[in-house]
């Protein structure tokens, strides 16, 4: 029987693991047993990272078991820290010390990590919501800050460093963050800074949501800062290029991100974001019998676009690349990775949200309606189905289930 491995358990990986499934259990009839199917994780959550800059990040998680169990799909807690792709095997920590896997087909699906602070950090502390045990982190500091009386010179100052996707969603619902620890007063009276570098916010988001970012943030009185160039943080000094200077009790970097480290340690070719290079079946170029999807894949979704590294691209792209992994291992027909609609939702905080339309962002909905739109997206569609086989199978099929 055929092994194939799946790393990572994020979205990627696990519709990976639901689609492999429900490959292998089509062309049983009756059971996937014609397919041996794992799932390595680091732990046994799948984390909701696109939720991680609202309150309460420890509960934006869901067990893996619960999904992969009924549906035959073996998890095992493991750190992958090597890829011998000639050899097909991956070596990686466990709870009991090192092992090393082996496999005919692999996923790499291992997501990706924060980039490093663009500056010089100098006995200074910054945080992120990049993972799930830093936005509780991050969350149990805020609660802290709130809690003790307001210092004299940085008050209750937050600085957001990014203004992109993440940067925009964490200061348009940061006052109501501090409130929540603090009091409606006390927060009210908090500054909150988003700088950027660049001479716009949301420079890659693009000018068709961006009059509705702005009227958000003036709403939630967010300061905003461009072509802040920032030499270092100092304890709670930012220093800027211009020599000024920022105090602030609580500093956040939203810097973007970067493909796992384990694409660059296959020696193959990555793009700027150091994700690996696929074919049209998101098969790793140079590497026989591997796949990448989610935020490992630089992908084409259509004839000139590239995925970008979101859940919205990575489910589906998850999907094919379990599809087409057990086809491979089951002799059986590809599919080639399409997605052509696309669509951008950035929460504005109490404002609402803004929602468009195609790569060029035209605006379809703004405020309560917009807002309705992004808490069905992230309460619903990017949780999978639980316990019940037939619907994770359904959840897993490349064409709705009849």
């Amino acid at each position: 029987m055929p092994d194939l491995l799946i790393i990572g358990g994020g979205y990627a990986g696990l519709w990976a693991a639901m689609a492999a499934a429900r490959r292998a259990q089509d062309q049983a009839q009756d059971s996937a047993a014609d397919l041996n199917i794992r799932l390595l994780s680091k732990d046994a959550y799948l984390t909701h990272r696109p939720r991680l800059y609202e309150s309460n990040p420890q509960d934006m998680r869901t067990p893996l078991a619960p999904v992969l169990e009924p549906i035959g799909v073996g998890l095992e807690i493991a750190e992958v820290t090597a890829i011998d792709a000639p050899r097909r095997r991956v070596r990686a920590r466990t709870e009991h010390g090192a092992r090393e896997y082996s496999y005919d087909g692999l996923i790499l699906a291992a997501g990706s990590v924060l980039r490093p602070p663009p500056m010089e950090l100098v006995n200074a502390r910054v945080w992120n919501v990049d993972n799930l045990a830093a936005a509780v982190e991050l969350d149990q500091h805020l609660k802290a800050v709130m809690a003790t009386p307001k210092p004299a010179e940085n008050g209750d100052t937050v600085v957001i460093i990014g203004a992109g996707f993440t940067g925009i969603e964490l200061a348009a619902e940061m006052r109501a963050r501090l409130g929540e620890h603090g009091g409606a007063a006390r927060a009210a009276a908090a500054r909150v800074i988003l700088l950027d570098a660049a001479a716009t916010v949301g420079e890659d988001i693009g000018p068709g949501p961006r009059p509705h970012i702005l009227e958000a943030l003036q709403a939630a009185r967010v300061e905003v800062h461009l072509n802040a160039k920032i030499r270092r943080i100092e304890g709670d000094r930012i220093v800027l290029d211009d020599g000024g200077e920022i105090i602030a009790a609580t500093v956040i970097v939203t810097a973007g991100v970067q493909a796992n480290v384990l694409a660059a340690g296959l020696g193959l070719q990555t793009d700027a974001a150091g994700r690996l290079l696929v074919d049209a079946h998101l098969r790793v170029k140079g590497a026989p019998g591997l796949y990448a999807a989610g935020d490992m894949a630089h992908a084409l979704t259509d004839a000139s676009h590239v995925a970008l590294m979101s859940c919205q691209h990575a489910m589906p792209m998850g999907k094919f690349a379990g599809y087409n992994a057990a086809s491979d291992l089951l002799n059986l027909a590809a599919l080639p990775y399409a997605q052509p609609r696309y669509v951008t939702c950035l929460d504005l905080g109490s404002w609402g949200a803004v929602f468009s339309t195609g790569w060029d962002r035209q605006v379809e909905m703004i405020k309560a309606e917009a807002k309705a739109r992004k808490q069905f997206v992230m309460t619903e569609v990017i949780y999978p189905p639980m316990h019940d086989r037939k619907a994770i199978l359904a959840a897993g099929a490349m064409e709705p289930a009849p």
